[in-house]
């Protein structure tokens, strides 16, 4: 006779016990994925004031360069005789004085998600010397804005460069909450915004419809910080000298 005792079966989970540690996971998954998805999106806003601040830079030390103003004619072969640049114009032909002096990357312009620019830049530069941009930030490789007619010792707090607004651009200069469309990076959320001075931040889009952004000590929608003020006594920016100028709308596609 067999006197050996069985070794018990090892305890399986029931399907209800299984149903539940599913359950728990799903419910982990949807708390853990917008707090990554949250991560993902403060790392790129934090990659685009970098890069914002390195342009402003640049512009910076183009002033020196010249007088203390900041780009304000068009490509030529010398920047004296370059034309005026004027509203409705593109920020890239400001922008691309910078090359191949001050700056050597055009990848600084690109801003990741937005639908101004592609993902990358080929960095295929104009020749020194060249009388117009054509390699340099064609159309797609740039998604910043510039507010023209600045100098190095204009308002420090004034705006210079800014992520381009949607398309036609008109005061009060604003952003989409689509972010599928140009405009759109930080859905209507956030816009980093660099200064005169070199500082930049991440800026709060401060109306209810979250697609402006309202200059420091203020809280109407009519003076937003990159448009003149309303306010009686307070100088800020002139309708006529610091036009907003967006980038290069050519390729770029619009709802």
């Amino acid at each position: 006779m067999n006197n050996m005792k069985k070794t018990p079966a090892p305890n399986a989970f029931t399907l209800i016990e299984l149903l539940v540690v599913i359950a728990i996971i799903a419910i982990l998954a949807s708390i853990a994925l917008p707090a990554f998805i949250g991560v993902q999106k403060r790392a790129k806003q934090t990659k685009d004031m970098s890069n914002a601040k390195q342009i402003v830079l640049a512009l910076k030390q183009f002033a020196v360069d010249n007088n203390g103003v900041f780009p304000s004619n068009g490509p030529a072969a010398t920047y004296a005789t370059g034309a005026p640049l004027v509203a409705g114009g593109a920020s890239n032909d400001a922008f691309w004085w910078l090359f191949p002096t001050y700056l050597t990357d055009e990848n600084l312009f690109i801003v990741g998600g937005s639908h101004w620019c592609k993902s990358t830049a080929d960095n295929k530069l104009d020749a020194a010397g060249g009388a117009a941009r054509v390699d340099t930030l064609k159309a797609g490789e740039n998604a910043y804005a510039y507010v023209l007619g600045l100098n190095d010792t204009s308002n420090a707090g004034f705006p210079l460069i800014a992520d381009a607004f949607v398309n036609p651009i008109a005061s009060p200069y604003t952003y989409s909450t689509d972010n599928g469309v140009p405009g759109g990076v930080w859905a209507g959320a956030k816009g980093v915004v660099a200064y005169v001075d070199g500082s930049a931040q991440v800026m709060t889009c401060d109306d209810k419809a979250q697609t402006s952004i309202f200059r420091p000590g203020t809280t109407t929608a009519s003076n937003t910080i990159f448009a003149p003020s309303t306010d009686a006594g307070i100088t800020w920016l002139n309708a006529t000298t610091n036009p907003v100028l967006n980038p290069d709308t050519a390729g770029v596609p619009y709802p």
